[in-house]
Order: structure tokens, then sequence, then C-alpha cells
């Protein structure tokens, strides 16, 4: 008789409210799979997440399987990626009811979560997160270690900068440029390019103020 396929395996750095959906996510796709999480935060070090035991981060955490960084901020996501790919490699983890053209790209460490859409010739980089419902349209482009929160639409050809952020429910037009590290409020509606390194928000969007400064480390680092 031939034995089942052992379980895929996955080490999840974050224990918090973004890694309940990253875990659901994986598990829609691959219910016996193997997951054990690491957090930075000594308190919830021994105790269980989502029915998963919680252990600090150390080489071996990633033996044997794949990462994800579960964290929402884009800076210390990008910090924690770029140390967890010293040690392993990092899965693209995509909810299996989320809707991804055969002709998009996806970096690794992305995750794409439930009933986001992913049109024709999109090309997202490594360690972003679609979230739950986005929408990224036709010929888009996205960043390492950006994010588009739930609800946010990208119209055709968008471009969004690394590290930038698309807030819940906001509006891209089609064609329009989000620089490096750019903010874009809850609800916002996009209709021209943004520079780098602003908070932007409103209907149309105007800028509010500097966002916080990026991490040392080269944007594109992986």
């Amino acid at each position: 008789m031939m034995s089942a396929p052992a379980p895929a395996r996955f080490c999840l750095w974050g224990a918090g409210g973004h890694a309940k959906v990253v875990v659901d996510a994986i598990l829609a796709s691959l219910p016996r799979a193997a997951i054990a999480f690491v957090d930075d935060n000594p308190g919830r070090l021994g105790s269980s997440f989502c029915g998963f035991r919680v252990s600090p981060f150390g080489p071996d955490s990633l033996a044997g399987g794949e990462f994800a960084i579960c964290i929402g901020d884009n800076i210390r996501r990008a910090q924690r990626y770029r140390t967890a790919c010293a040690f392993g490699s990092a899965a693209i983890v995509i909810h299996p009811s989320a809707i991804i053209s055969p002709s998009a790209r996806i970096g690794p460490g992305t995750v794409v979560l439930a009933r986001a859409v992913v049109n024709a010739d999109v090309a997202i980089g490594a360690n972003c997160i679609v979230n739950t419902g986005a929408i990224v349209e036709h010929d888009c482009r996205i960043g390492d270690h950006s994010h588009v929160s739930p609800g946010a639409v990208l119209g055709g050809g968008v471009k969004i900068g690394y590290f930038a952020q698309i807030g819940l429910g906001a509006r891209v037009l089609p064609g329009v440029s989000i620089g490096e590290g750019t903010l874009v409020g809850a609800g916002s509606v996009v209709i021209r390019d943004v520079g780098a390194c602003l908070v932007v928000a409103g209907v149309p969007s105007r800028k509010l103020r500097a966002a916080e400064a990026r991490p040392s480390f080269s944007a594109g680092s992986r």
C-alpha cells in the first residue's frame, strides 16, 4: 500500500491578527499542512496560537519547510523577511478562492488572500500582501514589501513602489504611479501620480505629510 505524502511544512513569523488569515489560506489549500510559529514577543513564546506552538526564531526554525512573514507593517515584514531568507525558502501563499491570471507573476514570500483578484500580466514583487477582496487589474506592477489592503482596487497599469501601502477600500486610477514608501489612506481615490515617502488621503487624494523613513537596507533587497 502506498503511504500518504508527508504534509507540507510552513514556518510563519508573527503570531498576530494577520497570521490568522495566512493560516486560513494555507489550510484551505493544504488541510494537513504542518505549521509552526515564531514570534519576537517574549510573552507569546511557548503559547499556542491558532492551535500551533509559538517558538523563538532560530536557524532550525525553517528546517524542512518554507516560511512566510505574517506581519502587516511593511518595514518590519521586510526586515524579518531578509533575515529568514538567509536560512530558508519563502513560500507563495494563495487562498484557493483568489482568482489569479495564468499570466500573472507573483514573487516569493507574497500572500494573496481570500477573494482577491490578480488579473492578466500583473507582476507582484517579493514579500507583498494582496489582502482580502483586493483587485489588481491588468498590467499592474507592485514593488517588494508592499501591501494592497482589503477591498482596495488598482486600475490597469498602476505602478506601486517598494514598501507602499494602499489602504482599505482605496482606489487608484488606471496608469497612476505610487512612489516608494507611500501610504494611501483608507477610502481614498488617487487620480494622479504620487511621489515617494508621502501620506495621501481623500477624494481625490491629497498630500497630508511625509511618511515614515525607509529602512537603511536597499528597498529591493531580498
